[in-house]
């Protein structure tokens, strides 16, 4: 599948899961739940703590979202990445999208596996911000990814797609 059709397609889902949403607000994930709650995504911040964050109550796992989600970002350490993307195969999600900024990447190869066991449409480049709208940074880190090889021409399709 081509990458900006998988993420036009992710962007297409209503209701998203942003995992790694920090209470500081610092995280690069609240800049993701933001943007995409201001194009019309329902957003579910994901973090343990359950506390209100940026004004919106947290879930403390992704299978935790009554009436589950469609697709879910991962921003939070690899570490941590391999048990939501479990949690989102269990909450009904189909797509997963590993967020990769301009430091460290949210996935390892365990993440990814777990992410596919689950059925899920995997994109593990970029950001949303790239594409959902991009302000002129997010747009020139796209095309620097792209130039740099970053962010793939094509992206490996699950079974089910």
């Amino acid at each position: 599948m081509r990458m900006d059709e998988a993420t036009r397609t992710f962007l297409e889902l209503k209701r998203v899961a942003v995992a790694g949403v920090s209470r500081s607000g610092r995280s690069p994930a609240n800049a993701i739940a933001k943007k995409l709650r201001e194009t019309g995504h329902e957003v579910f911040a994901i973090n343990p703590s359950g506390e209100t964050i940026d004004g919106e109550p947290s879930h403390p796992t992704v299978d935790a979202i009554e009436g589950g989600v469609e697709g879910v970002v991962v921003v939070t350490n690899p570490a941590q990445a391999k048990v939501i993307a479990e949690q989102a195969g269990r909450a009904g999600a189909t797509w997963i999208w590993f967020h990769q900024g301009m430091g460290p990447v949210s996935f390892d190869d365990e993440a990814l596996a777990a992410a596919r066991e689950a059925g899920l449409q995997v994109i593990a480049a970029g950001c949303p911000m790239m594409y959902c709208e991009p302000d002129v940074f997010h747009r020139c880190a796209r095309g620097l990814f792209r130039l740099v090889r970053r962010i793939p021409a094509e992206i490996e399709a699950t079974a089910s797609t």
